[in-house]
């Protein structure tokens, strides 16, 4: 049976508390009730406490990186929710789209480009034009692609396509594809059909074809009112040429928008051109659409030409991102919350070691306000010794070095010595290294318990203890002398 990973880490919590029970209900089983328990008593009370502590810490490690999964896979899903909206969005376009890898395998096309050439999706994907065209036109368009990857343009041109009503003229438009690092990856293509413009080209009404044909909306606007305006406007908004013979364009900005909207028409009236301002527009319905514009002016005319396009759907997506980053500010903050409240210092450690978080408790053992300048070598801050005080500790040993080792640990005892202040801390270290769902270690998360108090009580207990002895003329028994004198050894 296969278990997510997050069902693995839920189980392994709960067998390790099972565990830390079934060990402390053996320890307290084992004690001897008839034994002199003035010292045994305390020391059992310090160990049982610090096991309960243990326990604590494995709640508190499986929370953290619950909260890390719940991270991932909300952005793993916002992710697929983006490719799947792309997709839609490239399928009801009327452009076959696609997008090919620099070795001519197809990454993606849309729905129209299936149509287009007569081939399945599941088909063109992971295969070149090799594969499903005549092989003539496949190295015409391979040479094409080679020619964009070389030159690191843009290139168009036109390409005629055998359709079943009879061939067509399509405006190819091929681009270079960047990835984060600023190298090329990918070859992106747009075809738009312009055989009915060409036609129209033919006959001497190009310049109408183009501006009825265009995705994109253009108008044509004098003094208040537009004068013309293309097929894109009227599917977009659902006006026709006759409503806006009788409607003033700015009656249509959203109230919110009108005085922005003014000040934009002012500056394009006094000879500005205007490039991709943003308003909404009511649509015919009496919903709005968010459109961005791009204007300028024939000044001795007077007359105001603008291209937009509709963006209704990209600003919803920002803003859905956007409030799926501040869901997540505010869980972040919320465990923050969580572990400043934590008795113990607390740390996380992103994979190159930087230190990403801390709690109060830590900055105030690594006395450092500042959580990124908490250094990850614990000898970078302090002198590490053994509890002996006299043996140095080796930094590869610590817990945090290896949680980035894949190791678990726990209650590792350690005395800090910090050479500024001159003082010592006495403190269990453990360590937990996070783990993604390819099993990588992405963080560690270390906790430091302060036990100076404790070990000083017990100091203090010890003596107490020595010198009732001596006041009621108690004997030590050899066993008792036997330790005595390997404590004055040590």
């Amino acid at each position: 049976m296969n278990l997510s990973l997050e069902k693995k880490i839920f189980l392994g919590f709960i067998i390790n508390l099972i565990v830390v029970v079934t060990a402390a209900y053996i320890f307290m089983m084992r004690l001897d009730p008839e034994r002199d328990r003035t010292l045994d008593a305390q020391l059992e009370t310090i160990e049982i406490v610090l096991f309960i502590l243990s326990a604590f810490l494995l709640i508190v490690v499986y929370f953290i990186i619950r909260t890390q999964l719940k991270a991932k896979q909300a952005a793993q899903n916002q992710l697929e929710e983006n490719q799947q909206l792309l997709q839609s969005i490239i399928d009801n376009t009327s452009n076959p789209i696609f997008i090919k890898k620099l070795n001519g395998e197809y990454l993606l096309v849309n729905k129209h480009f299936d149509t287009l050439f007569g081939t399945a999706n599941e088909k063109i994907i992971g295969k070149t034009d090799l594969d499903f065209l005549p092989k003539e036109t496949a190295e015409i368009y391979r040479n094409s692609d080679l020619e964009v990857a070389k030159k690191l343009i843009e290139l168009k041109s036109e390409e005629t396509i055998q359709e079943k009503d009879g061939p067509h003229t399509y405006l190819a438009v091929k681009f270079p594809l960047y990835d984060a690092k600023g190298r090329i990856y990918a070859i992106g293509g747009i075809s738009t059909d312009i055989t009915e413009r060409k036609k129209l080209e033919d006959s001497l009404k190009a310049t109408d074809a183009f501006f009825n044909m265009s995705f994109d909306i253009f108008t044509v606007a004098k003094g208040d009112y537009f004068i013309k305006i293309n097929a894109a406007f009227t599917n977009t908004l659902g006006y026709t040429q006759k409503d806006m013979d009788e409607i003033q364009f700015m009656d249509l900005t959203h109230p919110d928008d009108r005085k922005v909207s003014d000040e934009i028409l002012s500056k394009i009236r006094k000879g500005s051109t205007v490039i991709s301002f943003k308003n909404r527009v009511r649509h015919k319905d009496g919903s709005y659409r968010w459109l961005d514009w791009n204007s300028s002016i024939d000044v001795q005319e007077g007359i105001i030409y603008s291209a937009a396009r509709d963006i209704t759907e990209k600003v919803e997506l920002e803003r859905e991102q956007q409030k799926a980053v501040d869901e997540l500010s505010e869980n972040e903050e919320k465990l923050r919350v969580i572990v400043e409240n934590i008795g113990e210092g607390v740390i996380v450690a992103n994979a190159d070691k930087k230190v990403i978080l801390a709690n109060y408790m830590a900055n105030d053992i690594f006395g450092v306000e500042e959580d990124d300048k908490i250094s990850t070598d614990l000898t970078a801050h302090f002198e590490l010794y053994f509890p002996d005080e006299k043996t140095i500790f080796p930094a590869q040993n610590l817990p945090m070095e290896r949680a980035f080792n894949g190791e678990i640990t726990d209650d590792v005892d350690v005395v800090l010595w910090d050479p500024d202040t001159r003082e010592k801390r006495r403190v269990l270290i453990s360590g937990r290294p996070l783990i993604d769902q390819d099993n990588k270690i992405i963080a560690a998360v270390i906790t430091i318990k302060d036990i100076s108090k404790y070990k000083k009580m017990e100091e203090e207990l010890e003596e107490t203890e020595t010198k009732y002895r001596k006041l009621i003329g108690f004997k030590n028994t050899p066993k008792q002398n036997k330790e005595e004198d390997n404590d004055t050894k040590l």
